[in-house]
Parts: C-alpha cells; structure tokens; sequence
C-alpha cells in the first residue's frame, strides 16, 4: 500500500512521541516515582543561609519565594535595591525575570492549544505571514513546538535585540534572515527570538500586545498585581530593584535596565517574590488556581515534558553541574531535567544586571523562586539550590562555596582567553592599506549597516546604537573597542569584538567580518 508525505511525518511524529514518553518514564522510575518526601521547613534557617549567601556573594539584594502544596510558606527580601543606599528590597520589590518570562508564554500558547485555536505542531507561517527562516526546509516545516524547545537550527543573534531594533516584527524579520548555526531539529540550542515569534502569535489571538495578553490572560488571574511586560510602568514602579554589573576587575556597578519589552515573550516580564508565588502555585497545581482552572492540566503538562534533550557544554555547565544532574532536557519554556534524582523543571533569566532562577519540583510539590540585582552571579542558584536540599531532606552542598568557584572559574576562563589572544597577535604588522580605504558602509542582510569612518587618526565603527573604536591588532584585523553608548559598555568588559577586513582582487577592500556575519561593503557610486 502506497504512503503519502503527510502518513509518514505523522507516523513519525508519533513514534518520536512514544519513544520520548518511554524515555521519560524510565526517568521518571530511576528517579524515585511518585515517592518524593519533603522534609521538615525552617524558615529561620533560611534566613541565615540567605543572608550568608548575599554578604559572601556580594549581592546587593534578593527576593526569595518558596511555595509547597498550594501554600507559599517562606517570603522575603534581603539586603539593598541600590548599593550603597538604604531602599530595602521587599517581596513586593520589582525585578526583571528575563528568560524565565519564557514559560508565560509557553503557557499562553497552552492556553491557545486548550481553546482549540492553534496546534502545538501547527506551522509557524501558518499563524505568522512575516516570519520566514532563511533555510528553506526549517522556513517550511518549523512548527510552534519547535519554537518552544529551541530546535529551529538558529542560534541568538541576540544582538539584533540589544543593539539594533526596538521594534518586534522587524526583529523577526531579521532574524529569520540571519545564519543558521546547525541544520533543522538536530541540535538544541538556545535562542531568543522564537518566544517573541510564539508570543506575537499568542497576541493576536486576543487582539493585543504581548505585554497586554499575558496581563489579561495570566497576571489578572493569578493576582500578579505588581507584575508587567511593558518597560514604561516598571521603571515608574518607586520600588524596583537597580541592576547592577560585577565588572572583571571586582566592581559592583549600577547599570541601565535593558530594553526588552520588544523581545516580549522571549523575556519581556517584570515581576516580584511575592507574585511568582502564584506563578508557582499555578504551576504546581496544574492550571487550577484558587480553586479555578485556567489551563487543562494535560496542555500545562506538555510544557514541562521533554522535547528535546541536550548535553550541558560551556556556562550550561554552571546550571546544571554534573555532579547532581544525570540528564538535561528542554521542554516548552521550562528546562526539564534531574537534581540529584529528583525530577525538577526549572529556568533561570539573565539580563545585564539581574539574574532570576525559578524551580518546581512538581512530585514534591515545592516550587522555588529567586530574584537578584547583580550580574555576572549565581547566586540565585545557590540560594534555590540550597533550600531545595533542605525542603526534600537531602544531605546538604556547601552550594555557596560551589558557586563562588564557579564564578572564580568563569573570569579564570575570561582571563585565558584574554591572554590567548595577545599571544596569538603577530607583531610588527600594519593594514595592507591606508585608513581611509577602509571607511564606507558596510552591509548585511539582517544585521544591517555598518559604517567606518575615519576619527583623529583612528578608525572608528558604528552599527546600531553602538560606537567601536578600532585598534589595529595585526594585518587587517582590528580589535572593536566599545565607547558608545558609555552607560552600557560597562558590561561588554568580559567580551571580545573583532572586525576582519577582506579585499578584492583589485586590491579594494571588499567587505568585513563584524559579530561573525559577513558585511559587503557599498559600493561607492551609491
């Protein structure tokens, strides 16, 4: 008998879903069943662990929430908003939670799926006419799922959203005309700009914004009075949390808020301890809510069921150490992974000068969320970590001692990588031509353009909001030395930006190498 196309993709999608759902009930055995006991809770421990942690991390402050049952049964703030100022941080204080506004949208889709008006393996054009990929098998079969668990084939590109557009549908557009770094569902990796794709589809379902969607659709429900997705209404919040920036030379300095209410689904939310709480308990209790179903729990469960798994390599390290963690998986919006052979779903947020980590254990019934100004840090690991420990009765880590190394280890890495470079520098070299051959415009397809021009006797470069001066390095390579904007550079000091001239046969300059893209220089007689 003669197989369509359509037969045998369904056919394979679920024999894929079979096998995932064998795999994850052999997880779900070897790492106890059902059988999770949480222990006895000391709130006055947690404050002496808390308070340790912020004072030998250097954390300005910290809000902490921890939920069991239906119950939130620890809430609190620590330490400061501002260093150097007196404004406590509360649990009513107001955070950015980055990457964790992820699983809102994930949830919202949920709730889409539940209403019957999208498929989780819907494709993605057929809900969004402006979004295109530029591989042509990823353009025509990525589905919302593939969207949720970072499986498109795309890497970041997450300067497109820091350092060029501020508008939404732009940033789609160009992103999906960016490189591809892996073929179409071979390879995890993580990514933004998808969740800003699922929460635009999840918006004009309701006829909004991101921002307004998940206000209507969750934190009116929940009772998330505090929370937001718009940027204008959190930096007008008197008690919001100041971020801050631990620079490579050991200073902690205050640092702007990003701009990220345009990435919107990808990490658009503002939020505080004491409204993740119901976050928690929502998520805890599968959809229900004070009594009242919002979600079906069979969509909530999809979320936090593996879609794809993935090795833990470079800072994935960092949050999942190999110590405690014997496999990691990415669900929609949620990492699903082991702690210690128990089952746990979780994700952390990042942002220039926060950090967030939420963490539900769903057998246990224990969910755990952080939030912290300072950045680079883990001490929002450290802290969800430690109380996990204690709540379900495991023998107890050092967990501040780990993540202290940890960090210790990361600038160690920054460091070699520093000297690695000035040593691989060829010396006594110059630019094959004068300066001023070098300037003109310089474009690419999705990043834009970029111009160098010629400065007090120094090549500078500008793309987007940003200013470079280029300092020779060797042959027509520069190094890209941020300038501008001077408020935001602070945080550039761990990286490093290079830009490769290339010339022509003729002897012209005939592009350059700039954020890994290649840019086609204008020609002149435009």
């Amino acid at each position: 008998m003669e197989t369509t196309g359509r037969d045998t993709t369904m056919g394979s999608r679920q024999r894929n879903r079979w096998l995932w759902r064998t795999l994850w009930a052999c997880v779900w055995i070897l790492c106890g069943g059902g059988s999770v006991t949480a222990a006895d809770f000391d709130p006055a421990m947690l404050d002496t662990l808390i308070e340790q942690a912020l004072r030998e991390m250097k954390v300005p402050g910290v809000a902490v929430v921890v939920v069991r049952g239906d119950q939130v049964v620890y809430l609190k703030g620590f330490g400061v908003r501002t260093q150097g100022q007196n404004q406590p941080v509360t649990p009513q204080t107001l955070f950015p939670i980055a990457s964790c506004s992820k699983a809102f949208t994930s949830t919202l889709v949920a709730m889409l799926v539940d209403q019957g008006q999208v498929k989780w393996d819907d494709k993605v054009r057929d809900h969004l006419e402006i979004f295109r990929l530029n591989d042509e098998l990823a353009d025509r079969e990525v589905t919302i799922r593939d969207l949720l668990c970072h499986r498109t084939g795309m890497p970041r590109h997450d300067l497109l959203w820091a350092g060029l557009t501020h508008n939404s549908e732009d940033l789609i557009r160009r992103w999906g005309r960016a490189k591809p770094s892996t073929s179409f569902r071979s390879t995890w990796e993580y990514t933004n700009v998808p969740f800003t794709v699922a929460g635009l589809i999840a918006a004009r379902y309701h006829q909004s914004d991101w921002a307004g969607t998940v206000q209507r659709r969750i934190f009116e429900p929940l009772g998330m009075r505090h929370s937001t997705g718009r940027r204008e209404l959190a930096l007008a919040c008197e008690n919001r949390a100041t971020p801050h920036y631990f620079t490579f030379d050991k200073k902690i300095l205050p640092v702007k808020d990003d701009e990220v209410e345009h990435v919107g689904g990808a990490g658009g939310i503002y939020s505080t301890a004491e409204d993740m709480g119901q976050w928690l308990r929502f998520q805890l209790n599968g959809g229900v809510h004070n009594g009242r179903r919002l979600l079906a729990e069979r969509h909530l469960r999809e979320t936090h069921t593996p879609q794809m798994l993935f090795r833990p390599e470079g800072v994935w390290t960092y949050y999942f150490p190999a110590a405690t963690t014997r496999f990691t998986t990415y669900g929609l919006g949620w990492f699903v992974h082991d702690y210690r052979g128990v089952v746990c779903v979780s994700h952390g947020g990042t942002l220039s000068g926060t950090r967030a980590q939420c963490m539900l254990v769903p057998d246990a019934k224990i969910g755990i969320c952080v939030l912290a100004n300072l950045r680079p840090s883990l001490l929002t690991e450290a802290i969800a970590r430690s109380i996990l420990d204690r709540m379900l009765g495991l023998p107890t880590l050092d967990w501040i001692k780990i993540c202290k190394e940890q960090m210790d280890y990361f600038d160690f890495q920054n460091a070699i990588a520093f000297q690695k470079r000035a040593k691989a520098r060829k010396p006594n070299t110059r630019p094959t031509l004068p300066l001023a051959d070098y300037c003109g415009h310089y474009e690419q397809s999705a990043y834009g353009t970029a111009e160098v021009i010629l400065r007090e006797g120094l090549l500078h470069l500008r793309w987007g909001r940003y200013l470079f001066r280029l300092d020779h390095y060797h042959y027509d390579t520069f190094t890209a030395v941020p300038i501008q904007p001077a408020e935001e550079i602070i945080t550039f000091d761990r990286s490093i930006f290079e830009v490769q001239f290339w010339l022509r046969s003729n002897g012209e300059v005939g592009g350059m190498t700039l954020f890994g893209q290649d840019f086609q220089r204008r020609s002149r007689s435009k």
